[in-house]
This record gives C-alpha cells, sequence and structure tokens, in this order.
C-alpha cells in the first residue's frame, strides 16, 4: 500500500510541476509580446503621424494622423472652426506659408471623439513650390497639439 501512495505522490508532483511549467512559459510569452508588439493598443496615447505622399507639378501633398492608441474613447476638442496649422520653412529656417496666416476662423467649439483604434486624418496640398529643401511642421488647432514635422526636397 506504501509503494501505491509513494507511486501516486511522485506523478501528482511530476503533473504538477509540469502545470508550473507551462504557466511560467505563458507569462514570458505574454511579456515579451507586450515589450515588443507596437502593432497593437498602446495605452495612454494619441498617436500623431505626418507623411510626404507625393511631390507632383512643384505641390506636396501631407497625410496628418492622429490615431487613438489608448484602450478608451478620446476626445479632442477645438476652440474654433479651425482644426490644423502648419508652417512651412525653407532649409534656412525663414517661414515661407502658414496655413493660419491670412485667415479668419469662426468661434464654434467642436468635440470631436476618436473611438479606439479610430483615426482623424487631414490630407493637405501645399502648391508652387520652388526647387530646394523643406521642413513642415504641423499640428492640431487645439490646447494639446500633437506636432509633427516632415522634412522633403523639391527638384
Amino acid at each position: 500500500m506504501l509503494k501505491y501512495a509513494m507511486i501516486g505522490t511522485m506523478l501528482l508532483l511530476t503533473l504538477a510541476g509540469c502545470g508550473e511549467e507551462d504557466s511560467f512559459m505563458n507569462t514570458n510569452n505574454k511579456s515579451s509580446e507586450e515589450v515588443s508588439g507596437s502593432s497593437g493598443i498602446v495605452a495612454g496615447s494619441l498617436e500623431p503621424t505626418l507623411t510626404l505622399k507625393a511631390i507632383k507639378n512643384n505641390t506636396a501633398t501631407v497625410l496628418y494622423r492622429l490615431q487613438n492608441q489608448t484602450e478608451q474613447v478620446q476626445t479632442i476638442h477645438f476652440p474654433s472652426s479651425q482644426k490644423y496649422d502648419y508652417v512651412l520653412s525653407n532649409d534656412k529656417g525663414e517661414t515661407l506659408k502658414s496655413y493660419s496666416a491670412n485667415k479668419s476662423f469662426a468661434k464654434e467649439k467642436e468635440n470631436v471623439e476618436l473611438k479606439q483604434a479610430e483615426v482623424l486624418e487631414y490630407t493637405i496640398m501645399i502648391e508652387d513650390l520652388s526647387p530646394g529643401d523643406y521642413t513642415l511642421e504641423m499640428w492640431l488647432a487645439t490646447d494639446e497639439q500633437y506636432k509633427q514635422s516632415i522634412n522633403f526636397s523639391v527638384e
């Protein structure tokens, strides 16, 4: 009888050890996915990007995007009808164009809600560019601006 009790105990300890090993391995796999996985939702951030889409006939087409990378709905507060602004500078740092220069905007407040993984995007076209190197800085016309900049050349 003692022989069967010892065999049963050894069998239970072996199975319990295997279960703990599997649990440990799963924990390690999860943490490595969390560290290396940048394609999923990152808690707590609205992620802005600015991308040069094309340069054609001395016109640059640029895409500004703000993606909700949080696990909650985010609200963006616009204090006027202006949604974004930008400044285009040459390679000497001189401002060549500004979106809001010589424009007026209605004082209409607007709130935009971005659900999880939802994107707010604006495509702009900057025309009449001469050959040269440029820097474009673009942001939302809100308290928290989410600024982005991009360098490009026109040939």
